[in-house]
């Protein structure tokens, strides 16, 4: 009973959490929407680049501070 009870809450974790990851994945159908997307993806990168150039960072430090700078913006 224990065990197809953990399975039950396992299962309806897993599903919520596809669902919410299917969600936040909407993809843009429009070349106008696929334009404002690219952009604004571009203008981030640019802006997280231009960051870690002023603070001198370097290798390893530079690829965390661009993939949290982009996380932060999202």
């Amino acid at each position: 009973m224990m065990r197809a009870s953990f399975l039950c809450i396992v299962i309806g974790i897993f599903v919520l959490g596809a669902s919410a990851a299917y969600a936040q994945s909407v993809k843009p159908k429009y070349p106008r929407e696929i334009k404002a997307a690219s952009t604004s993806i571009a203008e981030r990168n640019e802006d997280c680049r231009r960051q870690a150039r002023e603070q001198h960072l370097h290798l390893v430090k530079r690829y965390r501070f661009m993939r949290d700078c982009k996380r932060q913006r999202q």
